[in-house]
């Protein structure tokens, strides 16, 4: 007489899989996300590497965060004229492929660094999936036309202790057919009170440092850091050195753990500050 699993059985096995699977999803699903995570954190290295060999030709100086006729707006760089080009435009020949610009923590959705139909400079100027920091590094020029230039790379007090790249996220969702397209810069935390009524930053916002939530549902806004896992993000720094980033220490030296309304953070303390170049802030 052949022997086999009794029906009770074959439901005991099919229930114990069941459990596992429960079990072990979640478990594979957070270390994919870490894989991600730490690819990502190898592209924000090599992005600050190019960057880095940049300031080395060009007399120290950090890629400027925006080159051309800014003012014309972004109308004038989805005709293409005149140019205008990013930081991207700055590093490319220092790298390999503009396939480092795309995070591994989200995904493509217009395919701008493969071969989609979003694939060209214009593109791949504006929406990079890593920012500069760009308020302290590469200031605007006084009249909201053009950058003034950038800052030397050995000239910064703390280059350990500053950020130089982040991931991003935009806050221009126009312009992305899905949710989750880069920007160029990254907009320090507690910078808004002082942005909003100089006329020299030449940005508008309705968000602010928007606290464990990478969304930027308020239009006009630039770009923000993104926090993929809603706590903290890859950050490249002054020096060199490429780390993760709690979105609290990002913030050190602001209001943001206890700030009710994201576009009222404030700087509290500028010796914790890490965005600034020299300790102060810009006017």
């Amino acid at each position: 007489m052949r022997k086999a699993f009794t029906l009770i059985e074959l439901l005991v096995v099919i229930a114990i899989i069941a459990i596992l699977a429960a079990i072990l999803f979640p478990v594979f699903a957070q270390a994919k996300f870490a894989a991600k995570k730490t690819a990502s954190l190898s592209n924000a290295k090599q992005i600050s590497l190019a960057a880095i060999m940049y300031t080395n030709d060009f007399d120290d100086n950090i890629p400027i965060f925006v080159n051309g006729a800014y003012a014309a707006g972004l109308a004038s760089w989805a005709s293409g004229n005149p140019r205008t080009d990013t930081w991207v435009y700055e590093v490319e020949p220092y790298i390999k492929s503009l396939g480092l610009m795309e995070d591994p923590e989200t995904t493509d959705p217009d395919n701008i660094f493969s071969n989609g139909p979003y694939a060209w400079w214009r593109n791949q100027d504006l929406f990079p999936y890593y920012g500069i920091n760009y308020l302290f590094l590469s200031p605007w020029n006084g009249t909201c036309s053009a950058a003034a230039g950038s800052v030397a790379m050995s000239g910064a007090n703390q280059p350990a202790n500053t950020v130089f790249f982040t991931e991003t996220r935009a806050g221009w969702p126009a312009y992305a057919s899905a949710a989750g397209i880069g920007y160029f810069t990254a907009t320090a935390p507690g910078m808004y009170p002082y942005i909003l009524p100089s006329p020299n930053y030449c940005i508008w916002t309705n968000t602010g440092w928007i606290r464990n939530n990478p969304q930027n549902a308020t239009l006009p806004a630039t770009a923000e850091i993104a926090l993929w896992d809603k706590s903290g993000t890859n950050v490249d720094w002054l020096d060199g050195h490429s780390k993760y980033t709690k979105a609290d220490a990002l913030a050190a030296g602001t209001n943001y753990a206890t700030s009710t309304n994201p576009k009222t953070t404030t700087i509290t303390d500028i010796t914790k500050y890490i965005w600034s170049y020299n300790g102060t802030i810009p006017q």
